[in-house]
C-alpha cells in the first residue's frame, strides 16, 4: 500500500520505486518496553515494537540497487497494522524518505535518474518547509487565544 507521499512521488519520479516495510522488532529490551507502553493505564502486553523500512529502489544497467532508512521501536496497538494506523512513521517519514533517496542517488550514475532523484529531494524538502510553516501558524494561532 502506498502513502500518499509516495504516491506523490511516483509522479515526480517514475523510475523509482518507493516503499514502506514494516516488521516486528523484536530487539526491544524487557526494560524498555515497561517504559514504553502508552498510558499509565495501560497493559503492555497491548503494545508491539516495530520497525520500520523506507526502501527507495531503481534499475540501472540490468542491476537493481536501493537505499534504505530504519526506524526501530515504533509502538503500535498490537492489534493495529501500523501500516494503516502509523503511514508516516510517526512523522518522519519524509526524513526517511530523503535518506533513502540520498543513498540510492550515491549508487547510480545515470543523469536521468539523478534528474528525478533531485526533484524528489527538492519535494520533500518543500513538504517539510509547508509542514514546519503549518506547525508554527498553530502555535502562534494557540498563543494568540492564550494571550
Amino acid at each position: 500500500m502506498k502513502t500518499k507521499l509516495q504516491q506523490s512521488l511516483a509522479l515526480i519520479c517514475p523510475s523509482i520505486s518507493i516503499s514502506t516495510i514494516w516488521e516486528h522488532d523484536n530487539d526491544i529490551h524487557p526494560d524498555i518496553r515497561k517504559d514504553c507502553d502508552g498510558m499509565e493505564d495501560e497493559d503492555p502486553e497491548d503494545w508491539q515494537a516495530w520497525q520500520s523500512e523506507v526502501r527507495a529502489s531503481a534499475i540501472e544497467y540490468g542491476e537493481e540497487h536501493t537505499g534504505s532508512d530504519y526506524l526501530g521501536g515504533t509502538w503500535e496497538k498490537s492489534d493495529d497494522i501500523p501500516e494503516e494506523s502509523n503511514p508516516t512513521i510517526s512523522g518522519y517519514e519524509n526524513q526517511m524518505t530523503a535518506a533513502a533517496l540520498t543513498e540510492l542517488r550515491d549508487m547510480l550514475e545515470t543523469f536521468d535518474l539523478h534528474e528525478e532523484i533531485d526533484a524528489a529531494l527538492e519535494f520533500l524538502k518543500s513538504e517539510a518547509r509547508k509542514a514546519y510553516d503549518l506547525q508554527r501558524a498553530e502555535i502562534e494561532a494557540s498563543r494568540a487565544v492564550t494571550a
